[in-house]
């Protein structure tokens, strides 16, 4: 069931959002300059954490985050939007809205091509043995 929907158009009139709740989702669509052509995001929240996935204009997974206290918290996966199987394009680990851990950006066979580690939001440079 779709509760009440919020349309919001921007001061550029290229740009038109609409907001709705659909059982424990909040649905945010963004259309850009077509009104058929959209993309969309999804938001749970369950336990204080909020699950954002987004797609692209063919609906396609592109990238899914999680925020806890409106701040990125946890690991951030990209996809490559071109694939339909998931194909991961890179993620990033984040701890209260700064980069903290490891990052990997992967080619499209899912190999490592760089690999980077953060500590609260600065990149660790690598240490020689």
């Amino acid at each position: 069931m779709n509760d009440k929907k919020t349309t919001s158009t921007y001061p550029n009139k290229r740009i038109k959002t609409e907001v709705y709740q659909e059982n424990d989702t909040l649905v945010t669509k963004f259309y850009y300059d077509a009104k058929n052509a959209y993309v969309k995001e999804l938001t749970k929240e369950k336990d204080g954490i909020k699950d954002v996935k987004h797609f692209n204009v063919d609906g396609v997974l592109s990238k899914q985050e999680y925020f806890v206290d409106g701040k990125r918290h946890g690991v951030e996966t990209r996809y490559l939007v071109s694939k339909a199987t998931k194909t991961v394009k890179s993620t990033k680990t984040y701890f209260e809205g700064k980069l903290h851990g490891e990052c990997f950006t992967y080619n499209a066979l899912g190999g490592v091509i760089k690999q980077e580690v953060f500590v609260h939001g600065r990149r660790e440079e690598k240490k020689e043995d």
